[in-house]
C-alpha cells in the first residue's frame, strides 16, 4: 500500500468483507466512504488488520447473521471506521471505556496496543442481545490528503 492510498485500503476493506460473508454465512455490507480510508502505508495497515480482527471476532463469537463496515467523520475532524454486528453482544467486563490486556484475548489486546501506538483508539459497546459496535477511533492527522 503506498502511502495515502485510499483507493487501495477501500478495495482491500471490500475484498476482506466479501472473504467473511463468504465464510461465515453472513450478511457483511460496506459502506465506508473513500475519503474516510485515506491513511499513509503504516497507518492503512494497522486499520486493515483492525477490521480484519473484529471481523474475526464476529464470526467466531457474536452469533451475528449481519456485520456491517461503515465509517464517519466525527466533529473533531477524526475519522471512527466501524464495525457493527447484530450478535449477542459482549459481558459487561468487555466493554467500552476500558484499556484491553492480555486477559481479554490476544486479539483485542493487539489491536488496542497498535492503535494507542498511533494516538488512535478501539471504543467498544455492546448490549446482550443487541449486538456489537466496535469504532476505530483515528485522529485527523492521520488522515493523507486533508
Amino acid at each position: 500500500m503506498t502511502g495515502g492510498n485510499r483507493t487501495e485500503l477501500h478495495a482491500k476493506l471490500l475484498a476482506l468483507c466479501e472473504v467473511f460473508r463468504a465464510a461465515g454465512h453472513m450478511s457483511c455490507v460496506v459502506t465506508l466512504d473513500a475519503s474516510h480510508t485515506c491513511f499513509g502505508e503504516e497507518v492503512g495497515e494497522v486499520v486493515y488488520r483492525t477490521v480484519r480482527e473484529l471481523l474475526v471476532n464476529v464470526l467466531q463469537h457474536a452469533k451475528a447473521t449481519r456485520v456491517e463496515v461503515s465509517s464517519v467523520r466525527r466533529r473533531d475532524g477524526s475519522i471512527g471506521i466501524v464495525v457493527a454486528d447484530n450478535g449477542v453482544g459482549l459481558p459487561p467486563h468487555r466493554r467500552r471505556g476500558r484499556r484491553f490486556n492480555e486477559t481479554d484475548g490476544f486479539g483485542l489486546w493487539s489491536i488496542d496496543r497498535r492503535l494507542r501506538d498511533l494516538d488512535a483508539m478501539l471504543d467498544i459497546d455492546a448490549a446482550p442481545g443487541q449486538g456489537t459496535r466496535a469504532m476505530v477511533i483515528l485522529p485527523a492527522q492521520l488522515v493523507a490528503g486533508d
